[in-house]
């Protein structure tokens, strides 16, 4: 066999072994070592009304197809992205961090409830790590999205309010061809008296946020608690900024300590926030912390007095017998204005509407009085 023979079987061997690798073993090794998430909510999430409906949402960790039964993962949740027309029922939220929290994985699964704020497509980032005496596997990020459609409801409010005006345009534009002798006093009547309308209109319909109540006092004595139990438990709570502002998260911290100790166990801790206006409730997370230390942070977009109430619970009965305590805070939110460019294009939406109706108004009038005159 010539050197040249055995230098191309050399070749076809090496390909063929390659080929063999990459679709067989590396694949299947892939596979095994491979976390993937899935996302479930109660209702489901296609029927979820925003600023409505309560959403449990439950993130599984599958590792081999199966539960993942013991890890750590953090959490992010964005809200959708800015619209590029209609705006929001609250506008500073749009593209901001909502949720940033962080807990040992329970059977693979990390559940909280939540009430999503607006439409659109939300984005969790999730950081998945193995832990000591768990099963062993790549430190994984993920992605995923989910949809939250606009309600109904609000829907059909947008096409009235629409339809409204370009009838109001209308008429207006078929008045302004009647009347051509009146034409200045009716331009003024039929154009400034609908732009002080529209005016009233946008803020209010079509851009719903909340300018908060910032006439009220912060509470910011009560962003701070030491609450102290028997047989030298101690719980220290600790929320900042205070007051809160629509489209910033709130960090809450937390310490469980024993004997002026950090607790050195494994603790749940149980967070609910509520929006005291509504009788809402916004969110509430149930995590499990490696010791007696927390922190986790929340967005509050709603501009009004909330409450949030906290409980925590050493695992496994290191407690002895102490009864776990409840910490309720109050958080006062402030809501600012939507965004100049928002109201703005609002406002030219709205009169640009207005503004064809009328134009359809005197164009129709007018052509059937050359077709008469004809």
């Amino acid at each position: 066999m010539s050197y040249r023979q055995l230098a191309a079987l050399y070749l076809i061997s090496t390909a063929c072994f390659v080929c063999v690798w990459l679709l067989g073993v590396a694949p299947g090794q892939a596979e095994d070592t491979a976390v993937t998430i899935e996302i479930a909510s109660t209702p489901p999430l296609e029927r979820l009304r925003p600023n409505t409906d309560l959403a449990r949402v439950t993130l599984t960790a599958l590792l081999h197809g199966k539960p993942l039964g013991q890890g750590h993962v953090k959490v992010q949740l964005t809200a959708p992205p800015r619209t590029k027309v209609l705006a929001t029922g609250f506008p500073r939220v749009e593209g901001t961090p909502l949720l940033a929290l962080d807990s040992e994985f329970r059977d693979g699964t990390f559940t909280l409830q939540y009430l999503f704020p607006i439409r659109g497509t939300y984005t969790f980032d999730l950081d998945i790590a193995p832990v000591p005496g768990g099963p062993v596997f790549p430190p994984t990020s993920l992605r995923k999205t989910v949809r939250i459609y606009e309600d109904p409801v609000v829907r059909r409010n947008a096409w009235l309010l629409i339809v409204g005006l370009f009838v109001l345009g209308s008429v207006t534009g078929v008045m302004f061809a009647r009347s051509a002798a009146a034409r200045e006093r009716l331009l003024s009547r039929a154009i400034v008296g609908p732009l002080v309308l529209c005016g009233a209109l946008a803020p209010a319909s079509m851009v719903s946020a909340h300018d908060g109540h910032t006439e009220r006092a912060a509470h910011g004595a009560l962003g701070h608690q030491v609450m102290r139990g028997d047989n030298g438990w101690e719980l220290e709570i600790h929320s900042s900024p205070m007051p809160a502002t629509v489209g910033h998260l709130v960090q809450l911290d937390l310490w469980l300590r024993k004997d002026g100790e950090v607790f050195p166990g494994m603790t749940e801790v149980a967070v609910a926030a509520m929006n005291q206006e509504d009788a809402q409730m916004v969110v509430e997370t149930h995590i499990l912390a490696r010791q007696g230390h927390a922190s986790q942070s929340f967005q509050l977009y709603d501009g009004t007095l909330h409450t949030i109430t906290v409980t925590v619970r050493p695992v496994g009965g290191e407690a002895g017998g102490w009864a776990p305590p409840t910490a309720v805070l109050s958080l006062d939110v402030v809501a600012l204005h939507p965004p100049m460019a928002v109201q703005a294009r609002m406002m030219a939406i709205l009169l640009g509407v207005l503004v064809g109706g009328m134009v359809v108004g005197f164009c129709v009038l007018r052509t059937s009085k050359e077709q008469a005159g004809a």
